[in-house]
Protein backbone atom coordinates (compact mmCIF):
# COMPACT_ATOMS: atom_id res chain seq x y z
CA UNK A 1 0.00 0.00 0.00
CA UNK A 2 2.98 2.31 0.49
CA UNK A 3 4.02 1.85 -3.11
CA UNK A 4 6.85 -0.59 -2.37
CA UNK A 5 7.48 -3.42 -4.78
CA UNK A 6 7.10 -6.96 -3.49
CA UNK A 7 10.87 -7.36 -3.72
CA UNK A 8 11.48 -4.24 -1.60
CA UNK A 9 8.82 -5.39 0.87
CA UNK A 10 10.75 -8.65 1.17
CA UNK A 11 13.87 -6.65 2.08
CA UNK A 12 12.01 -4.62 4.71
CA UNK A 13 10.55 -7.74 6.31
CA UNK A 14 13.97 -9.37 6.36
CA UNK A 15 15.41 -6.40 8.25
CA UNK A 16 12.52 -6.73 10.72
CA UNK A 17 13.50 -10.41 11.20
CA UNK A 18 10.33 -11.59 9.48
CA UNK A 19 11.74 -13.13 6.29
CA UNK A 20 9.38 -13.92 3.44
CA UNK A 21 9.59 -14.33 -0.33
CA UNK A 22 8.17 -11.81 -2.78
CA UNK A 23 5.85 -14.44 -4.26
CA UNK A 24 4.48 -15.23 -0.82
CA UNK A 25 3.94 -11.54 -0.16
CA UNK A 26 2.03 -11.16 -3.42
CA UNK A 27 -0.21 -14.12 -2.52
CA UNK A 28 -0.79 -12.72 0.97
CA UNK A 29 -1.79 -9.32 -0.39
CA UNK A 30 -4.14 -10.95 -2.92
CA UNK A 31 -5.74 -13.10 -0.21
CA UNK A 32 -6.19 -10.09 2.08
CA UNK A 33 -7.77 -8.22 -0.82
CA UNK A 34 -10.29 -11.01 -1.41
CA UNK A 35 -11.23 -10.97 2.27
CA UNK A 36 -11.56 -7.18 2.26
CA UNK A 37 -13.84 -7.40 -0.77
CA UNK A 38 -16.01 -10.04 0.92
CA UNK A 39 -16.32 -7.89 4.06
CA UNK A 40 -17.23 -4.88 1.95
CA UNK A 41 -19.90 -6.75 -0.01
CA UNK A 42 -21.38 -8.32 3.14
CA UNK A 43 -21.85 -4.92 4.84
CA UNK A 44 -25.37 -3.45 4.85
CA UNK A 45 -26.20 -1.55 1.66
CA UNK A 46 -26.02 2.21 2.03
CA UNK A 47 -28.71 4.50 0.71
CA UNK A 48 -26.91 7.10 -1.39
CA UNK A 49 -28.11 10.51 -2.55
CA UNK A 50 -25.58 11.02 -5.35
CA UNK A 51 -23.70 8.15 -7.02
CA UNK A 52 -20.39 9.01 -8.64
CA UNK A 53 -19.05 6.79 -11.42
CA UNK A 54 -15.76 6.90 -13.29
CA UNK A 55 -13.50 4.45 -15.06
CA UNK A 56 -9.75 4.08 -15.17
CA UNK A 57 -7.28 1.87 -16.99
CA UNK A 58 -5.50 -0.99 -15.28
CA UNK A 59 -2.08 -2.32 -16.26
CA UNK A 60 -2.42 -6.10 -16.33
CA UNK A 61 0.18 -8.27 -18.01
CA UNK A 62 0.11 -6.22 -21.19
CA UNK A 63 -3.67 -6.42 -21.59
CA UNK A 64 -5.96 -3.44 -22.14
CA UNK A 65 -7.95 -3.80 -18.92
CA UNK A 66 -9.99 -1.32 -16.90
CA UNK A 67 -12.24 -0.90 -13.89
CA UNK A 68 -15.20 1.32 -13.08
CA UNK A 69 -15.46 2.83 -9.60
CA UNK A 70 -18.77 3.66 -7.92
CA UNK A 71 -18.55 6.11 -5.02
CA UNK A 72 -20.99 7.83 -2.68
CA UNK A 73 -20.30 11.52 -3.36
CA UNK A 74 -21.43 12.47 0.14
CA UNK A 75 -18.67 11.11 2.34
CA UNK A 76 -16.18 9.84 -0.29
CA UNK A 77 -17.27 6.25 0.39
CA UNK A 78 -16.29 3.45 -1.96
CA UNK A 79 -19.36 1.44 -2.95
CA UNK A 80 -18.00 -1.06 -5.46
CA UNK A 81 -15.47 -1.67 -8.21
CA UNK A 82 -16.42 -3.50 -11.40
CA UNK A 83 -14.11 -4.93 -14.09
CA UNK A 84 -14.98 -3.10 -17.30
CA UNK A 85 -13.49 -0.60 -19.71
CA UNK A 86 -15.57 2.47 -20.46
CA UNK A 87 -15.56 1.45 -24.13
CA UNK A 88 -17.66 -1.61 -23.18
CA UNK A 89 -20.93 0.29 -23.30
CA UNK A 90 -23.39 -2.50 -22.58
CA UNK A 91 -21.37 -3.84 -19.66
CA UNK A 92 -20.82 -0.44 -18.05
CA UNK A 93 -24.47 0.59 -18.40
CA UNK A 94 -25.57 -2.68 -16.86
CA UNK A 95 -23.32 -2.05 -13.84
CA UNK A 96 -24.60 1.53 -13.53
CA UNK A 97 -28.27 0.48 -13.58
CA UNK A 98 -27.65 -2.26 -11.01
CA UNK A 99 -25.70 -0.09 -8.56
CA UNK A 100 -28.18 2.80 -8.90
CA UNK A 101 -31.00 0.43 -7.94
CA UNK A 102 -29.06 -1.16 -5.06
CA UNK A 103 -28.22 2.13 -3.33
CA UNK A 104 -31.45 3.89 -4.42
CA UNK A 105 -29.44 6.86 -5.67
CA UNK A 106 -31.30 9.98 -6.73
CA UNK A 107 -28.60 11.12 -9.14
CA UNK A 108 -25.74 9.75 -11.21
CA UNK A 109 -22.69 12.04 -11.45
CA UNK A 110 -20.09 11.42 -14.17
CA UNK A 111 -17.80 13.10 -16.67
CA UNK A 112 -18.86 13.55 -20.30
CA UNK A 113 -17.91 10.07 -21.50
CA UNK A 114 -20.69 8.94 -23.88
CA UNK A 115 -20.98 5.53 -22.23
CA UNK A 116 -23.02 7.06 -19.39
CA UNK A 117 -25.54 8.70 -21.69
CA UNK A 118 -28.78 6.75 -21.52
CA UNK A 119 -27.59 4.56 -18.63
CA UNK A 120 -30.27 6.16 -16.44
CA UNK A 121 -33.15 8.56 -17.04
CA UNK A 122 -31.82 11.88 -18.32
CA UNK A 123 -33.29 13.77 -15.34
CA UNK A 124 -31.20 11.62 -12.99
CA UNK A 125 -27.87 12.10 -14.75
CA UNK A 126 -25.69 15.16 -14.14
CA UNK A 127 -22.23 16.12 -15.32
CA UNK A 128 -19.31 17.00 -13.07
CA UNK A 129 -18.94 20.78 -12.93
CA UNK A 130 -15.14 20.65 -12.58
CA UNK A 131 -14.66 18.35 -15.57
CA UNK A 132 -17.14 20.31 -17.71
CA UNK A 133 -15.54 23.69 -16.97
CA UNK A 134 -12.04 22.37 -17.50
CA UNK A 135 -12.73 20.67 -20.85
CA UNK A 136 -14.78 23.55 -22.28
CA UNK A 137 -12.38 26.18 -20.94
CA UNK A 138 -9.36 24.43 -22.48
CA UNK A 139 -11.07 24.21 -25.86
CA UNK A 140 -12.18 27.86 -25.71
CA UNK A 141 -8.67 29.03 -24.81
CA UNK A 142 -7.16 26.98 -27.67
CA UNK A 143 -9.57 28.61 -30.13
CA UNK A 144 -8.83 32.04 -28.63
CA UNK A 145 -5.11 31.58 -29.32
CA UNK A 146 -5.83 30.40 -32.86
CA UNK A 147 -8.03 33.46 -33.44
CA UNK A 148 -5.36 35.85 -32.14
CA UNK A 149 -2.69 34.20 -34.32
CA UNK A 150 -4.93 34.52 -37.38
CA UNK A 151 -5.90 38.10 -36.48
CA UNK A 152 -9.58 37.11 -36.19
CA UNK A 153 -10.61 39.69 -33.61
CA UNK A 154 -14.31 38.80 -33.56
CA UNK A 155 -13.67 35.11 -32.84
CA UNK A 156 -11.07 36.04 -30.19
CA UNK A 157 -13.58 38.34 -28.46
CA UNK A 158 -16.22 35.60 -28.65
CA UNK A 159 -13.96 33.09 -26.92
CA UNK A 160 -13.07 35.64 -24.24
CA UNK A 161 -16.77 36.14 -23.59
CA UNK A 162 -17.36 32.39 -23.48
CA UNK A 163 -14.57 31.94 -20.94
CA UNK A 164 -16.21 34.56 -18.72
CA UNK A 165 -19.54 32.74 -18.96
CA UNK A 166 -17.91 29.43 -18.04
CA UNK A 167 -16.37 31.01 -14.92
CA UNK A 168 -19.58 32.62 -13.66
CA UNK A 169 -20.14 32.22 -9.91
CA UNK A 170 -22.82 31.48 -9.00
CA UNK A 171 -23.42 29.57 -12.19
CA UNK A 172 -26.86 30.21 -13.77
CA UNK A 173 -28.94 26.99 -13.83
CA UNK A 174 -30.33 27.84 -17.28
CA UNK A 175 -28.56 28.89 -20.46
CA UNK A 176 -27.57 32.59 -20.23
CA UNK A 177 -28.99 34.91 -22.85
CA UNK A 178 -25.44 36.01 -23.74
CA UNK A 179 -24.57 32.44 -24.72
CA UNK A 180 -27.71 32.10 -26.82
CA UNK A 181 -26.74 35.26 -28.72
CA UNK A 182 -23.27 33.89 -29.41
CA UNK A 183 -24.73 30.65 -30.74
CA UNK A 184 -27.02 32.55 -33.10
CA UNK A 185 -24.11 34.62 -34.35
CA UNK A 186 -22.24 31.54 -35.62
CA UNK A 187 -25.14 29.19 -36.33
CA UNK A 188 -24.55 29.26 -40.11
CA UNK A 189 -20.75 28.88 -40.00
CA UNK A 190 -19.66 25.76 -41.88
CA UNK A 191 -15.92 26.00 -42.37
CA UNK A 192 -12.63 27.13 -40.86
CA UNK A 193 -12.27 28.73 -37.45
CA UNK A 194 -15.87 30.08 -37.32
CA UNK A 195 -17.12 26.50 -37.77
CA UNK A 196 -14.98 25.32 -34.82
CA UNK A 197 -16.35 28.18 -32.71
CA UNK A 198 -19.87 27.24 -33.81
CA UNK A 199 -19.40 23.61 -32.73
CA UNK A 200 -18.02 24.58 -29.32
CA UNK A 201 -20.75 27.13 -28.62
CA UNK A 202 -23.51 24.69 -29.55
CA UNK A 203 -21.99 21.98 -27.37
CA UNK A 204 -21.74 24.34 -24.39
CA UNK A 205 -25.36 25.41 -24.90
CA UNK A 206 -26.54 21.80 -25.26
CA UNK A 207 -24.81 20.60 -22.07
CA UNK A 208 -25.26 23.70 -19.89
CA UNK A 209 -28.36 22.47 -18.08
CA UNK A 210 -26.97 18.92 -17.73
CA UNK A 211 -24.20 20.12 -15.42
CA UNK A 212 -24.81 19.55 -11.73
CA UNK A 213 -25.95 22.52 -9.66
CA UNK A 214 -25.89 20.59 -6.37
CA UNK A 215 -25.48 23.14 -3.55
CA UNK A 216 -23.39 20.67 -1.50
CA UNK A 217 -20.94 19.40 -4.13
CA UNK A 218 -21.61 19.76 -7.88
CA UNK A 219 -18.45 17.84 -8.86
CA UNK A 220 -17.33 14.24 -9.22
CA UNK A 221 -14.09 14.97 -7.37
CA UNK A 222 -14.94 12.48 -4.61
CA UNK A 223 -14.81 9.62 -7.11
CA UNK A 224 -11.47 10.87 -8.47
CA UNK A 225 -10.06 11.03 -4.94
CA UNK A 226 -11.13 7.47 -4.13
CA UNK A 227 -9.61 6.20 -7.39
CA UNK A 228 -6.36 8.01 -6.68
CA UNK A 229 -6.02 6.94 -3.04
CA UNK A 230 -7.10 3.32 -3.42
CA UNK A 231 -5.79 2.40 -6.86
CA UNK A 232 -3.68 4.84 -8.88
CA UNK A 233 -1.24 5.59 -6.07
CA UNK A 234 -0.28 1.92 -6.17
CA UNK A 235 -0.67 1.06 -9.86
CA UNK A 236 1.74 3.82 -10.86
CA UNK A 237 4.57 2.17 -8.92
CA UNK A 238 4.21 -1.37 -10.24
CA UNK A 239 4.64 -3.08 -13.59
CA UNK A 240 1.10 -4.44 -13.62
CA UNK A 241 -1.28 -6.85 -11.97
CA UNK A 242 -1.15 -10.51 -12.98
CA UNK A 243 -4.88 -11.26 -12.84
CA UNK A 244 -8.15 -9.35 -13.03
CA UNK A 245 -9.37 -10.46 -9.61
CA UNK A 246 -6.25 -8.88 -8.09
CA UNK A 247 -7.01 -5.62 -9.88
CA UNK A 248 -10.56 -5.56 -8.51
CA UNK A 249 -9.68 -6.63 -4.96
CA UNK A 250 -6.84 -4.17 -4.48
CA UNK A 251 -9.04 -1.03 -4.06
CA UNK A 252 -11.15 -2.83 -1.44
CA UNK A 253 -8.04 -3.72 0.57
CA UNK A 254 -6.64 -0.21 0.26
CA UNK A 255 -9.98 1.30 1.29
CA UNK A 256 -10.20 -1.11 4.24
CA UNK A 257 -6.73 -0.17 5.45
CA UNK A 258 -7.73 3.51 5.51
CA UNK A 259 -10.24 2.42 8.13
CA UNK A 260 -12.78 4.39 10.09
CA UNK A 261 -11.18 7.57 11.44
CA UNK A 262 -7.78 6.10 10.58
CA UNK A 263 -8.28 2.81 12.44
CA UNK A 264 -8.83 -0.67 10.98
CA UNK A 265 -8.81 -4.19 12.42
CA UNK A 266 -6.19 -6.15 10.45
CA UNK A 267 -7.38 -9.42 12.02
CA UNK A 268 -10.37 -9.31 9.68
CA UNK A 269 -8.24 -9.73 6.58
CA UNK A 270 -5.13 -11.56 7.81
Amino acid sequence: MLGLSYRDTEKVLTVLECPSGKSSIERDVATAGQKARQLHCQAPRLRVRVLGADGTGAAMAGLDAGVVFFVAIDGDRLLCVEPAREEQSRKVRSHVARVMAQVQAQELRTDEHPVYEGAVWEDHHRLCLTHWRKSKGKRAYDLYRQAVAADRLLEAATMEQLLKLLRLKPRPPTVPEELTCLVRRYINARRGLPWKVNQLLQHVERTWEKVSDDPVDPTNNATERVIGLTFKIRSKTMRGFKAMHKVVCHPYLSYFLRGEQGVCDLRKVI
